[in-house]
């Protein structure tokens, strides 16, 4: 009906313009016989207004076309405010665009999207006569196959690229779909860029400000970019590890008929049980069976003959000659192939788990117990595409930029790394926080450590642990070295725990502190990147959860196992400071050392990693973000 409409219009405007190429040359004959003159360039311009070509061509203008300031005065008066109805048109859609209801994010967008239209003076970006362009066809078709890196294409509403039919669009229609082209190219965009989530709508524990780009600038990029696609692609991430997880899902996809072999739970699998689960351990890790054993090559037919010397004995036995009536021993038919216990856990195979237990930063036991098992197996319940996708969206988050020297702690890998140009210069195991305590993922720079350092007692643990132990046990804060403080009189003082009434103290009139010293909870170093979370990397006195896999133990900071090998690490390009030195000021006072160069911290949740080798290897989630993240995102 709306095309009908049009082409009812289209007539009658025809039907105008052919009645004025009747008229207007008799007005002219008309104007010379008076004595005026028409100048003639101006009659051309005059023709050309109403000529049928360019009237067809006025009811889907491309704003390109419309006058500019100098051709204005030289244009009819009477097609004047035909163009000036169009870009009053333009200016009204645009103001629609810009107030249709959004969340917070596709909001800015339309707001930096009407921007650059005002800007051009309501010009097309995407269409031409009536028609999307050849660019921006090939972005429709990039944006169609966005599920290759992990986006989804339904989250774009693209303008149709078929114009095969030859159907001339109106003005407002073709303008309407230029907008809609646009609004789609840049949410793309800042979706390759940024992200799809809001990270806080994840988690609090994910305290990330992903960059995102500027709607306006990003479509000025687009528009005057001669491969749109291309340029396009420039906003994705350019790290190495996100590049490998795009490989892995591209991977995926094409072996997706491929049924994932998972590993059963049971009991310990040790080296050298029988279990019916190693099959599927030998599956899951290409081990082959060994093969069957064969009869031993020296239990053969003895024949017998004259050339058959006589058997020596020992020395005190005479040799047996050799008889010539002796037949041949033939070979036991009932000696055969040694049969293989295909659930045996054999060495070939420990071997190839301590391999893998080795790329997983898993303890190389060969023990097949629950951690090895989740690694073996994924996460439970999410699918390997899944992982992957949300792991793609976490690095859309990061910082295009980690800092050419910088320091990454992978909290679901419960690993710290230095890392100098692009290689890891160093590495040790590190305990994050406890699910109720999650270690915040955040960027932020180290600024200095501290030897010998006293440890300040966050209100939570002095509410939620140290009071209920004071209040069955009076004596608990003297006996475990703690020193306590409370307000007396305008001034904080410290009091004496044993001449507290712990049942009648809340945790906000106190605050506690533990001296430097071999028990303390920060050990003997601490690196500080100050911060809102109050969380920091430290050595302990606890060293034994380092031997665990799993070690999500802490409150939320970060302790270190090797703490003087890692201060050796990063005060690489710092002056005067290395382990050695540290070493002698540990047992004495408090020392605080400001570092020369800051240094970027980037504590980060992926579940999906680059190994050693290259590979993709999948950890557990142990804070839950992976599956928060798959229902937000409707995987």
């Amino acid at each position: 009906m709306k095309y009908a409409k049009n082409a009812s219009r289209s007539k009658l405007f025809r039907s105008h313009c052919l009645l004025s190429a009747i008229v207007l040359p008799s007005l002219l004959l008309s104007s010379f016989a008076v004595g005026q003159t028409i100048n003639e360039e101006k009659t051309i311009a005059v023709e050309a207004t109403v000529s049928e070509e360019k009237t067809v061509n006025v009811a889907s203008v491309d704003a390109t076309d419309l006058p500019q300031a100098d051709e204005a005065a030289i244009v009819s008066q009477s097609a004047t405010p035909v163009l000036h109805a169009a870009a009053e048109a333009r200016s009204e859609a645009i103001r629609t665009f810009a107030r249709a209801s959004a969340d917070k994010l596709d909001a800015a967008d339309r707001s930096g999207i009407a921007a650059l239209y005002e800007d051009r003076g309501y010009k097309s970006l995407w269409m031409k006569e009536g028609a999307l362009r050849p660019e921006a066809k090939a972005l429709i078709a990039e944006i169609r196959q966005a599920d290759r890196i992990g986006l989804n294409p339904a989250d774009y509403s693209l303008p149709m690229s078929d114009d095969a039919d030859g159907t001339v669009l109106s003005e407002t229609a073709a303008f309407e779909i230029d907008l809609q082209m646009s609004l789609a190219a840049v949410r793309y965009v800042r979706h390759l860029a940024s992200g799809r989530l809001v990270p806080r709508s994840v988690s609090a524990s994910l305290d990330i400000n992903p960059e995102r780009p500027d709607a306006k600038a990003v479509l000025t990029e687009l528009n005057d970019a001669g491969d749109p696609v291309a340029k396009a692609n420039e906003y994705q991430p350019k790290h190495q590890a996100y590049l490998a997880l795009l490989k892995e899902l591209q991977a995926i996809e094409q072996n997706k008929a491929e049924k994932p072999i998972v590993v059963d739970a049971g009991r310990l699998l040790r080296p050298g049980m029988s279990d019916p689960r190693v099959l599927q351990l030998r599956a899951r890790l290409k081990v082959e069976l060994p093969a069957a054993t064969p009869a031993s090559e020296d239990v053969a037919a003895t024949p017998a003959s004259e050339d058959v010397a006589a058997t020596p004995a020992s020395e005190d036995v005479a040799a047996t000659p050799a008889s010539e009536d002796v037949a041949a021993t033939p070979a036991s038919e009932d000696v055969a192939a040694t049969p293989v216990d295909e659930n045996l856990y054999d060495e070939t195979l420990v071997t190839a788990v301590k391999d893998f237990q080795k790329k997983s930063r898993l303890t190389q036991d060969g023990i097949i117990g629950p951690a090895t098992l989740r690694v073996l197996n994924g996460e439970t319940g999410i699918e390997r595409k899944a992982q992957l996708i949300v792991n793609l969206e976490r690095w859309r988050w990061m910082p295009k930029e980690l800092g050419a020297f910088h320091i990454m702690a992978n909290i679901p890998e419960y690993r710290v790394y230095v890392k100098s140009d692009g290689k890891v210069t160093h590495t040790t195991r590190v305990v994050v926080g406890k699910p109720e305590f999650k270690t915040v993922a955040f960027s932020d720079e180290m600024e200095h450590f501290v030897v010998n350092p006293s440890w300040g007692v966050p209100q939570s643990i002095i509410k939620n642990e140290m009071l209920p132990s004071a209040r069955s046990s009076p004596g608990y804060f003297t006996r475990k070295g703690y020193q306590v403080f409370a307000q007396i009189r305008g001034r904080t003082r410290q009091v004496d725990p044993s001449r507290v009434n712990w049942r009648r103290v809340t945790a906000s009139q106190i605050s506690v502190r533990q001296p430097p010293g071999n028990s303390n909870a920060l050990g003997r170093i601490k690196f500080m990147f100050p911060n809102k979370h109050a969380i920091y990397m430290h050595d302990t006195p606890s060293k034994s959860l380092f031997n665990k896999d799993a070690r999500a133990y802490s409150h939320g900071c970060v302790r270190i196992q090797n703490p003087m090998e890692f201060a050796d690490a990063i005060l690489e390009q710092q002056k005067d400071w290395n382990s050695t030195r540290i070493k002698k000021l540990v047992g004495g006072k408090e020392v605080t050392v400001k570092l020369d160069k800051k240094i970027p911290v980037h504590l980060v949740y992926f579940t999906a990693i680059q190994n050693d080798e290259g590979a993709v290897g999948y950890l557990p989630d142990v804070y839950g973000h992976d599956r928060n993240m798959v229902k937000l995102l409707g995987l």
